[in-house]
C-alpha cells in the first residue's frame, strides 16, 4: 500500500463594512489590526453532504465531503512532492518547505469537520501558505540513486508547479491563501 495526500485550500477573508454616504455605498476605513482581527479562513473547496454521515453514524464520518477532491491538486501519488511539502516520505532527503505543523487552530468549519473524522491512518497533518510555495526553490537539483543521475525538482513536481500553484495564485494574495493537507 502507498501513501496518498488529502489536499484542501482555504482563503483568508476580511470583514469589511460599508455605509451610505451622499447616495453612494462607501467602505468604512479600518486599521490593519481591525481587519486582521476580524479575518476568517474560509474553505475554497466545494462541498456536498456525505450520505454516510446519516447512514452510518457509528463510523463518525464527516458531514461534508468534497465534490471534486482534485479541484486544486490532481491527487497524483508523488513522494518527492510529499517530501518537499512536509518531509513526508522524503526518501531522497530533498530540501523541504516545513516539517509537519499539525492543523491550524483557525481552521474553517467545513474543513474542521473533515479533519476530525475518525481515521486512524491519517498522519503528518500540516499547512503551508501560498507565499511559502512560491518562495521555495523549485529549480533545486538532486542526485537520484535509483536512476544514477541528477534530476531537477521542477521536473518531478511539474504537475504541482504548473497546475496547482497557478490555481492557488488566482484566489488571492499569497499570504491569504493556504493549503491544508495530511497523508494516509
Amino acid at each position: 500500500m502507498g501513501t496518498d495526500i488529502w489536499f484542501y485550500v482555504e482563503k483568508k477573508h476580511y470583514r469589511r463594512e460599508y455605509q451610505w454616504t451622499n447616495g453612494s455605498l462607501v467602505e468604512i476605513p479600518k486599521s490593519e489590526k481591525e481587519l486582521k482581527d476580524t479575518a476568517r479562513w474560509v474553505s475554497e473547496d466545494h462541498w456536498k453532504v456525505n450520505p454516510n454521515y446519516h447512514l452510518y453514524p457509528e463510523e463518525r464520518a464527516a458531514q461534508l465531503i468534497q465534490i471534486n477532491p482534485y479541484q486544486f491538486y490532481s491527487g497524483v501519488r508523488n513522494y518527492d512532492l510529499f517530501g518537499i511539502l512536509s518531509n513526508t516520505r522524503n526518501d531522497r532527503n530533498l530540501k523541504y518547505i516545513a516539517a509537519p505543523r499539525g492543523l491550524p487552530t483557525d481552521l474553517s468549519p467545513e474543513l474542521l469537520q473533515v479533519a476530525l473524522e475518525s481515521k486512524d491512518d491519517f498522519y503528518d497533518h500540516s499547512w503551508l501558505l501560498l507565499e511559502e510555495l512560491m518562495q521555495f526553490n523549485w529549480d533545486e537539483r538532486f542526485y537520484c540513486d535509483t536512476f544514477m543521475e541528477y534530476r531537477q525538482v521542477k521536473q518531478i513536481c511539474s504537475d504541482f508547479i504548473d497546475e496547482t500553484i497557478p490555481k492557488l495564485a488566482v484566489l488571492g494574495e499569497p499570504q491569504d491563501v493556504r493549503v491544508i493537507f495530511w497523508f494516509g
